[in-house]
């Protein structure tokens, strides 16, 4: 249950608010005001789906069913078309009907286990502009420096045609630039001198300044070069022109309504509170009692800095929610290391490229974010003894080896047992850590995982749109076989998920199925697979975006499979993902979703196959 505070108060904002709202906090208690006052959401309706493909439980794809029925939030019943027809008809006679046009398959709500919603929608606000590699779903094969720079001479112009002093960027990668250009404050001085510019890099550990940027934020003396890694970007970011509360609203609106078209009925937010500290949950708390919350979310609250001290002095994990409850708070995160793409996920050897490709700052085998390894397992001892939930970001394979150690120093001892008086002892259920991106995982590793109950969530997007970066220039042949290693980890008996995390890489948990599925370096000219060995089946990829992502979040016991009595998040697709010709590696993706429904409303109905996956 959460701390119930009013907005402004003394035990939680002068510790996490600070630089976060500038002199926007009073407009963000009148946009609070006015969803406080929005009416609530619509009565969900009670429906009949028949005809296509439907799919009612991802852990058995060999079952099909006639037909299914929804009402009061839930799944009422599943089975031939008669039976279900008798069991709606005798408590909701009023039921509609939908016919599923042939071809069409009726599955469980796709989750997206890892994204960050709001970073996300900031980046959709001025005056920061898409610099990324990507056309919706697909990786942009002409991507390069000078078209980076000609966009940027552009808007730069037309900046200073408006009077603006600032120029952001999001998303830049030089790892997927055609000829790698490394950013610095040199080579955006060559645009311009008299504007702010600001970039993100794709990953978000790393920004880059020019001049006037380093000078506004009072950073040249420290950063001399324009390169920030890890928590230094946060100096910046707390410089660049923050948006309109309005505005961060209706961006956060898109977000959602995006990975409502992709079919996402659950977002699970793996960073609640990075950017506006306990607002940012109260924002969240209010918006999920509003028509506007159009996906089910989950969070895990940023725990760095110190930050987790703060948040378990605040918040129990709410593992046991009402299924009607649109947000939750359900984990802690740590960021343990960097990003391998941005050389600054730790590991073991020098990144292959690390001479040619410097980032000041950070050594030749990346970084890690707590020394010594035993001040990380202090954090997540006190963690855990609290009863949540941890997702320990790793990169790197020295990172993961850091973080798994940590692991078993908290894990290895046996907890006490928690008495509930007056009833006899009861053991605590026990609790699904999990370990982010686990990008580079030897067998040992996964032997280690299995042992300790850890599961990986993979952000599969390294093996599809990174992969031949990865193999030619930063990793190696060898080192790059480790990558998301999906078919091993089930192997050794793991669940495994499914994430983009966005906004690293769109959002799509079909493109997700894709490259799990076909581990196509979509870079490479020949379009080469990266390590076969390691490809799921279609309903071993399904489960990865449906049930096992949601036992993940622990949220398995209401979304995850259209069981009776779950929650009704659906989504209907025009074409069966399950029994696809196996012709290419983009086929998924290109499937266009047909409806999505979040707790038995709906909330997208595509107008018309959409065009631009």
């Amino acid at each position: 249950m959460f701390h119930r505070h009013q907005l402004g108060c003394a035990c939680c904002s002068p510790h996490l608010l600070a630089g976060a709202l500038g002199q926007n906090e009073s407009e963000w208690q009148e946009l609070l005001k006015e969803l406080s006052q929005l009416e609530a959401q619509s009565s969900p309706e009670a429906v009949i789906f028949h005809g296509g493909h439907i799919y009612p439980d991802p852990e058995d794809c060999n079952t099909r069913v006639e037909a299914l029925g929804i009402a009061e939030h839930k799944v009422i019943a599943t089975g031939a078309l008669d039976e279900v027809r008798r069991r709606m008809r005798d408590s909701y006679p009023d039921a509609r009907e939908q016919g599923l046009e042939p071809g069409q398959a009726l599955l469980p709500g796709l989750i997206e286990p890892h994204a960050h919603l709001l970073p996300s929608a900031v980046f959709l606000t001025p005056p920061w502009h898409d610099l990324s590699p990507f056309d919706g779903q697909k990786l942009n094969l002409h991507y390069s420096a000078e078209a980076i720079r000609d966009k940027l001479t552009g808007l730069v112009r037309d900046a200073q045609g408006r009077g603006e002093k600032w120029v952001c960027g999001s998303g830049v990668d030089p790892s997927l630039m055609r000829d790698w250009v490394d950013i610095d404050r040199h080579w955006l001085d060559g645009i311009s001198k008299d504007v702010c510019l600001f970039l993100i890099n794709a990953s978000g550990h790393l920004g880059y300044a020019n001049g006037a940027a380093l000078q506004a934020a009072n950073l040249e003396a420290k950063f001399p070069e324009g390169v920030l890694t890890e928590s230094n970007v946060t100096q910046m970011t707390n410089t660049v022109p923050r948006p309109q509360p309005a505005d961060l609203l209706i961006a956060m609106r898109k977000v959602m309504s995006t990975a409502n078209q992709y079919g996402i009925t659950t977002l699970f937010d793996a960073g609640v509170g990075m950017g506006l500290g306990f607002y940012e949950v109260v924002l969240l708390q209010a918006l999920a009692s509003t028509p506007w919350m159009t996906v089910r979310m989950g969070g895990a609250l940023f725990g760095n800095n110190d930050l987790w001290s703060l948040w378990l002095n605040q918040f129990k994990p709410q593992l046991n929610s009402p299924p009607e409850s649109l947000f939750t708070i359900r984990a802690m995160k740590l960021i343990a290391d960097g990003s391998n793409q941005g050389l600054s996920g730790l590991q073991s050897t020098p990144y292959k490229c690390c001479a040619e490709h410097r980032v000041p700052g950070v050594g030749p085998n990346g970084l890690f974010n707590f020394a010594p390894i035993e001040s990380l397992a202090r954090i997540m001892q006190q963690v855990d003894a609290a009863g949540w939930p941890i997702m320990v970001h790793a990169n790197g394979d020295e990172g993961i080896a850091n973080v798994l150690a940590a692991y078993q120093l908290v894990l290895s001892k046996v907890p006490e047992p928690v008495s509930s008086p007056p009833g006899p002892e009861a053991k605590r259920e026990p609790l699904r850590h999990r370990l982010e991106h686990a990008s580079l995982l030897d067998d040992d590793d996964l032997r280690t995982m299995k042992r300790l109950d850890i599961s990986p969530s993979f952000l599969i997007g390294h093996v599809g749109y990174w992969g031949r970066a990865f193999r030619n220039t930063i990793l190696g042949e060898e080192r790059a076989q480790k990558l998301d290693r999906c078919k091993s980890a089930l192997r050794e008996g793991l669940r495994v998920s499914l994430h983009s995390d966005h906004f690293v890489s769109p959002l799509g948990p079909l493109r997700y199925m894709d490259q799990a599925m076909w581990r196509v370096m979509e870079a490479d000219p020949e379009l080469a697979v990266l390590n076969a060995a390691e490809c799921l089946s279609a309903p071993e990829a399904l489960r990865a975006v449906t049930i096992d992502a949601a036992w993940q979040c622990h949220l398995d016991d209401q979304v995850g499979s259209l069981k009776e009595g779950k929650q009704a998040d659906l989504v209907i697709l025009q074409h069966d993902p399950l029994h696809v010709e196996p012709a290419g590696p983009y086929q998924l993706r290109e499937i266009d979703v047909h409806e999505t429904w979040v707790s038995g409303r709906k909330v997208y109905a595509a107008s018309k196959p959409a065009e631009n996956k």
